[in-house]
């Protein structure tokens, strides 16, 4: 029988994997981990993974990190073709390239504002290069919503869970309110019944990191 853990810290993106077994209807197991007041995880998940970071899933006999690989192989293993296009199809490849845009390219910029929100950053070159940075993705992304309502083929996607969370860190600060096309895509994915499960099950969530 497949048994699946989910090493869950607060207020990260482990809520992507929670939100995914939802979706595709799966049983999985809960091991709860707070965030230090640093909003480091705490050491004692180094026990599950050297990166001690999260998520971190044990799937029967192994253990998995990196949330747009634990997502996309949950989706290709479980799945039954849903939340994902047909391998042989022309989206497959938009699929993959989305999947793990927003780790591999939407979230570093992000990441730095935040840093520049949160602390006393004083280079106002690189304040300005981020927030052009930041726009340039928005507005990319923002341009493959125009007209439709997911990512690939108009149809909900293992790229769309991806994307949300960052959007949501983007939103915390305000950073939507330019981006029609992404406030209310952030709006229908939060209304989802598998995600509103995900949050039920997973505890309080919230990006509005603040000094």
């Amino acid at each position: 029988m497949m048994t699946i853990k989910v090493h869950h810290l607060n207020n990260s993106k482990s809520q992507r994997i929670l939100w995914a077994l939802e979706e595709l209807g799966l049983d999985y197991e809960i091991v709860f981990y707070k965030r230090q007041p640093s909003f480091a995880a705490p050491d004692d998940i180094k026990n599950i993974h050297p990166l001690g970071k999260a998520p971190v899933v044990e799937i029967d006999d192994f253990v998995m990190a990196e949330s747009g690989a634990v997502v996309q192989y949950l989706i290709e293993r479980y799945g039954e073709g849903k939340f994902m296009p047909d391998r042989s199809s022309s989206s497959y490849a938009k699929y993959i390239e989305l999947m793990h845009y927003p780790e591999g390219s939407l979230s570093p910029p992000l990441l730095d504002q935040l840093f520049i929100r949160m602390l006393p950053v004083e280079d106002e070159t690189f304040k300005g290069f981020t927030q052009q940075r930041v726009m340039n993705h928005l507005s990319y992304v923002d341009g493959l919503l125009e007209g439709q309502d997911y990512l690939i083929d108009n149809e909900f996607s293992g790229a769309d869970l991806q994307l949300t969370f960052n959007l949501q860190g983007a939103n915390a600060g305000g950073g939507l309110r330019h981006y029609k096309n992404l406030e209310a895509f952030v709006q229908r994915m939060e209304a989802r019944q598998a995600y509103q499960r995900s949050i039920d099950k997973g505890g309080e969530f919230s990006l509005g990191f603040k000094k």
